[in-house]
């Protein structure tokens, strides 16, 4: 299933640390509190300041701290500026070919579950991911009329 890499996680739980936080931290700080690899942290840290979603300030008082408002920052820009963009499956990448393309029943599906999917991280926003109750109350639909576990 769709699988993000781990330095798009550390970059979406250190955003939300940051927004959570409201000031400027460490990214030492930050991988004590979840235990995280200090130094692939600093890494990626480095590459959301570079884009602006973080502001960096050296010295003693130091730290990231976010560059906008967590209303401005998407998840799925985020994730596709760490990972670059990713495709659900080759079925779903508009950059492979595959010599069944022409008559494969498969890839109409999975290229409109991989839109579904590249769509709601491109406009869920950090400050709708730290808000539970916004998330509770998103409904994506889904075509199966019973659950995988109740199904012959």
């Amino acid at each position: 299933m769709l699988k993000l890499s781990k330095k798009a996680d550390y970059a979406l739980v250190a955003l939300s640390h940051l927004q959570a936080h409201r000031g400027p931290a460490s990214a030492k700080e930050i991988a004590q509190v979840y235990n995280l690899s200090a130094q692939m942290l600093a890494n990626v840290l480095k590459t959301l300041a570079h884009s602006g979603m973080l502001l960096s300030k050296r010295g003693v008082t130091g730290g990231y701290a976010l560059g906008r408002n967590p209303r401005q920052i998407f998840l799925g820009e985020v994730i596709d500026l760490i990972d670059g963009r990713q495709s659900l499956s080759d079925c779903s990448s508009l950059d492979k070919s595959c010599q069944s393309e022409s008559n494969c029943p498969a890839k109409s599906p999975i290229l409109m579950i991989h839109k579904k999917i590249k769509t709601y991280f491109d406009n869920l926003t950090l400050a709708e991911l730290a808000d539970k109750e916004t998330l509770r109350g998103i409904n994506i639909e889904v075509p199966l009329t019973q659950s995988p576990q109740t199904r012959p």
